[in-house]
């Protein structure tokens, strides 16, 4: 009886294992498209973008440091779960306001739609430095979602104000 009942034991807990398994390679093959840009009024920027799923999807960045500094970054793919959008850019002259955004979206092929949007504008100050951020994912098993970042900050003076915005609609559902 001793050898039977580990015997189911053991059985009992190849399943929970291999459930927990399944369970975490469904929520990390998931669809995500990211990306988050800076500037700064001092001549430097940067982005970073990025599409991890299953499916085919691409990434690019674009950045320029000098008098007018730039930075985007761009990532979209597409996946058993949906399509995943990703847009982050921020701008920085020498001289005026500085500013970032980011807009992101997800739709999922079960009729989920997320989105997220943020703005960041700097004012003012002998420094003026923006960010923007964010990312929109799809999955079949825990539905989509979107997030968004905005920022800034200035040196000597100045103000920086920012917002952000996240909506999630079912726009149909999947029979």
């Amino acid at each position: 009886m001793f050898v039977t009942m580990k015997n189911r034991m053991l059985k009992i807990g190849t399943l929970v294992a291999s459930l927990a398994l399944f369970v975490t390679v469904s929520i990390a093959s998931a669809g995500e498209a990211s990306s988050d840009a800076w500037a700064n009024s001092n001549g430097a920027a940067g982005a970073n973008a990025a599409y991890n799923g299953d499916g085919r999807g691409w990434a690019k960045t674009n950045t320029k440091s000098g008098n007018i500094s730039y930075g985007r970054g761009t990532a979209f793919g597409i996946d058993r779960d949906g399509v995943s959008f990703s847009l982050s850019q921020a701008l920085a002259p020498r001289f005026g306001p500085a500013i970032a955004s980011t807009f992101n979206v997800s739709i999922g092929f079960d009729g989920e739609v997320n989105s997220s949007h943020g703005n960041s504008i700097a004012r003012g100050g002998s420094v003026r430095e923006v960010n923007a951020g964010g990312f929109a994912n799809s999955n079949r098993f825990l539905g989509g979602s979107s997030g968004a970042t905005a920022g800034g900050r200035t040196e000597h003076g100045g103000r920086v104000e920012a917002f952000t915005k996240s909506n999630s609609r079912q726009l149909f559902r999947r029979r």
